[in-house]
């Protein structure tokens, strides 16, 4: 596998690709990690052959780091894999073409082995008879799990990502941000800007602060059952409420960071993200 540790050791691969398949299979050790990357080879396909002096070139680059480009769509599975129309419109994505005069259009999807066998041979039937201009970028942990027609009809390529270290300072600040929804229960995501607001313009930073408190509740409620348990991730205050409470917090922050990586407005899913830890509290 290829060492990843900067975008510029990522661009390093991909810039050598003068003739851009259909479709390319990422086998990562962290789908988390790959997430940025993956987003800047969906964008080396969509702008290769426009002037980089162009405004067009500049406009569409701007769209895709804010989420806001039409000709590129992401699909990020949960566990149990993706809805009906969830997989309805990416299947109608696939069938249209780009507005623009010859443009390009990407799609990818985030842990690909997570789709059901039905699911994944409807895509199987667009890999086979692509179409032109469509590009597809399917990212997976578990290659081994890949339907071997899929592999066939991708160009394969390998990453490594580093493991992230703990960020005691966004460890404080999520852990803040919970007790003041414990302690205040307020129902206002304006009440809450300041623990988001440098990362509610970029997704990648809003993502890795739902892990984070994703990992806050969990190691919280993993010290109910081990009293010794040592944690920076630990929340005191969390820890008066009932396992029950605990768990359902802890299934809906991991719903709702499941749906940071589609093209959802940030600030509309914190505020989702407060009314429903306060209501469950």
């Amino acid at each position: 596998m290829a060492q990843i540790t900067s975008l510029q050791d990522f661009n390093n691969v991909t810039s050598s690709i003068t003739s851009f398949s259909h479709a390319y299979l990422l086998n990562v050790n962290s789908l988390d990690m790959a997430y940025p990357y993956a987003k800047e080879f969906a964008k080396s396909i969509i702008l290769q052959g426009i002037d980089k002096e162009l405004f067009e070139y500049e406009d569409i680059s701007y769209k895709i780091d804010h989420d806001e480009f039409d000709d590129l769509y992401v699909v990020n599975p949960s566990t149990i894999g993706i809805n009906s129309e969830e997989i309805s419109k990416l299947l109608n994505y696939m069938e249209t073409k780009s507005l623009r005069d010859n443009g390009r259009r990407v799609y990818i999807i985030y842990g690909f082995e997570r789709l059901t066998r039905d699911i994944s041979n409807k895509i199987l039937k667009f890999l086979e008879e692509p179409q032109e201009n469509i590009y597809a970028i399917l990212l997976t942990e578990n290659f081994e799990k890949i339907l071997p027609t899929i592999v066939s009809r991708c160009q394969v390529m390998n990453f490594t990502f580093p493991k992230k270290e703990d960020n005691l300072e966004k460890i404080e600040l999520m852990k803040k941000f919970l007790s003041t929804i414990i302690v205040d229960k307020k129902k206002t995501i304006a009440y809450e800007l300041d623990y988001f607001s440098d990362s509610l313009t970029n997704r990648i930073d809003f993502y890795e602060n739902f892990e984070i408190l994703e990992k806050i509740i969990s190691e919280t409620l993993n010290s109910k059952y081990q009293n010794d348990l040592e944690s920076n991730y630990v929340l005191d205050k969390l820890q008066d409420y009932s396992v029950t409470k605990i768990i359902n917090i802890l299934n809906t922050t991991n719903k709702l960071k499941c749906l940071i990586k589609n093209n959802i407005n940030l600030n509309l899913l914190l505020d989702r993200y407060i009314i429903e830890i306060t209501e469950e509290l």
